[in-house]
């Protein structure tokens, strides 16, 4: 049940606050997972040094999904950021295990 409150204002039409958590909770979430993946040691630098530290096509990514036209512009982002940090906490976690197993 990860970040409800963002569809929760867009279907209430407060788009100010859906705006506000969409960056602040699922694309700051998703920037933290990608972190993650592909540069562990700066999970926590947020925005810092992104161009420098992820891959071109990954920041391509994030850029497009960080300027939001309107209303149905961020319920489609907002759909697109929920699924692709879906698929990168589960391939952390898939590759945790694997890690874990191949040591135990």
């Amino acid at each position: 049940m990860f970040n409800y409150v963002t569809q929760k204002e867009i279907s209430r039409g407060d788009y100010l606050e859906a705006l506000d958590t969409y960056y602040n909770l699922t694309l700051a979430s998703l920037v933290e997972a990608l972190r993650m993946k592909h540069n562990p040691v700066h999970f926590d630098f947020r925005m810092r040094y992104i161009h420098y530290e992820l891959p071109p096509e990954v920041v391509e990514k994030l850029e497009h999904l960080y300027f939001v036209r309107d209303e149905k512009d961020l319920q489609e982002k907002y759909d697109v950021s929920t699924k692709w940090f879906q698929e990168v906490i589960s391939e952390i976690e898939r590759n945790h295990i694997e890690k874990w197993f191949k040591t135990s």
